[in-house]
């Protein structure tokens, strides 16, 4: 379908620049002309969109891909017309005109430079129950078809800086129907590569893994895939608890609940995690409070507004939270990454305002 988009802002941009500049030739008014040319943008908007929904079926992210294109091709396509046929154009719509190109750097930067401009967010978190550091990177939602050298120089990066332990709160593949047996294998090396320097490393699903997936990735290279289970190890001289809860399908099994209620038992000795794909599984904890939440899941929205945020975050979560980093909801520390990878599929593929990220969370002593 990424061809069909791409005609559908074609389609839309013509059309909004044939009828401006015809509007124009007739002596219609600068104002009419604009509200014309908008409304002509919606319409084909609107109806390029059925026509795509026809095919895929009920899909918020080709409804937003659609949109996309319109925006970054179609209105500087119409500009570009509006210039070129619209004679005599008056001096308004001549800047609206020139304004629209603006939309073609912005979707060159959204495409292909942000989605791969990786940084690392460093957060630091005071808990009780250890003596020495404790380091902890956080790569989430790879959530890409193949490994390449974006996903290896994340992983590389993610080395450099020593963690003591790596998790991976799901979402690793979105590895089309039909070649998961083709491809799987660069997710096993790649597992392989990071537990060769980094030994313990723990993995939960998300929604475009499954647990079976990830236990034939890891089998062999020492990761562990947590199904509903806690594992305890002692990490530089502290005992860490680390929950791990699967998603079945868009929620949490039952057994994530027995799960969340074990880890919320404040006599466990020392540090008590819980690693779940999305930062909504704060509910399955029912009140009770962890040391840590750690997951991914809403890619930071992907894109944000600035002073506002990301208008959508795919989460219950409050919009702060959701955006990614550190923060404390309902009593607990929960960390959102906001991701390596992007949405597959009919969704754009893009990133504006939020930058992909490594994690690392330091968890010191208290006092």
């Amino acid at each position: 379908m990424n061809y069909y988009v791409i005609a559908a802002g074609m389609v839309a941009g013509v059309a909004m620049g044939a009828a401006s500049a015809y509007w124009i030739h007739r002596g219609v008014g600068t104002g009419w002309v604009v509200l014309g040319a908008a409304g002509v943008g919606v319409g084909c908007t609107m109806v390029l969109t059925a026509v795509a929904l026809v095919f895929t079926g009920p899909d918020h992210f080709m409804v937003v891909h659609v949109v996309y294109l319109v925006l970054v091709v179609g209105l500087p396509l119409a500009g570009a017309i509006v210039l070129a046929f619209g004679r005599p154009c008056p001096a308004i719509i001549t800047a609206l005109c020139l304004v629209s190109f603006a939309a073609i750097p912005a979707g060159v930067y959204a495409t292909h430079i942000e989605p791969f401009w990786l940084r690392v967010d460093a957060v630091q978190l005071t808990v009780e129950g250890i003596g020495d550091d404790i380091r902890i990177g956080v790569i989430a939602d790879l959530q890409t078809t193949s490994i390449g050298s974006y996903e290896n120089e994340a992983i590389d990066r993610l080395i450099s800086l020593e963690p003591d332990i790596v998790v991976f709160p799901g979402d690793v593949h979105q590895i089309e129907t039909g070649q998961f047996d083709e491809r799987a294998p660069e997710f096993t090396q790649l597992v392989e590569r990071l537990v060769s320097a980094v030994p313990t490393v723990y993995l939960v699903n998300g929604h475009s893994d499954t647990v079976s997936d990830l236990w034939r990735i890891t089998r062999g290279t020492g990761a562990r895939v947590l199904d509903n289970e806690i594992d305890t190890f002692e990490i530089n001289g502290a005992v860490v608890h680390l929950a791990g809860v699967s998603l079945d399908g868009r929620d949490y099994e039952p057994a994530a609940r027995q799960i969340a209620e074990r880890i919320t038992d404040q006599d466990l000795p020392g540090v008590r995690i819980l690693l779940a794909h999305e930062p909504d599984a704060i509910k399955l904890l029912n009140g009770s409070t962890v040391d840590l939440l750690v997951s991914g899941h809403t890619h930071g929205g992907q894109v944000a507004i600035p002073f506002f945020g990301p208008p959508i975050t795919a989460s219950s979560v409050p919009r702060q939270v959701a955006a990614g980093g550190l923060h404390e909801l309902h009593g607990t520390p929960v960390y959102v990454s906001t991701g390596v990878g992007r949405e597959r599929g009919n969704a754009p593929q893009l990133r504006f305002g939020v930058r992909p990220t490594i994690g690392i969370i330091d968890l010191v002593a208290k006092g």
